[in-house]
């Protein structure tokens, strides 16, 4: 079986919830469950099975502490019709998160 893989940081509750509180009535959007929201780091696309259990295994060794980022941009995407995702940017260059992208 082919599963669509990717790997995310999990942000804190105070920023989920200030996301989950931003205007709920924008056309076309539809908001996620909080408990959906993340931070894509790297996104693999279809991966075979099997492939997902070594990386899941070489992904776990990975650890890091909590650090702040700041938000720098807001957009939505597709480019062109109606928006169905609102991204968040966190900036390019972040030390911490940019260590943790190379890991991974």
């Amino acid at each position: 079986m082919i599963k669509r893989l990717f790997v995310a940081i999990d942000p804190p509750e105070s920023t989920r919830k200030f996301l989950a509180d931003l205007d709920p009535h924008i056309r076309g959007v539809r908001w996620t469950d909080v408990e959906q929201m993340h931070l894509t780091l790297a996104f693999f696309g279809e991966v075979p099975d099997g492939v997902d259990l070594a990386m899941r295994e070489k992904l776990s060794a990975i650890q890091f502490g909590a650090f702040f980022l700041p938000i720098t941009a807001v957009g939505t995407f597709p480019p062109k019709g109606p928006p169905k995702i609102i991204w968040i940017g966190v900036g390019r260059g972040h030390p911490h998160l940019f260590q943790v992208h190379k890991r991974v």
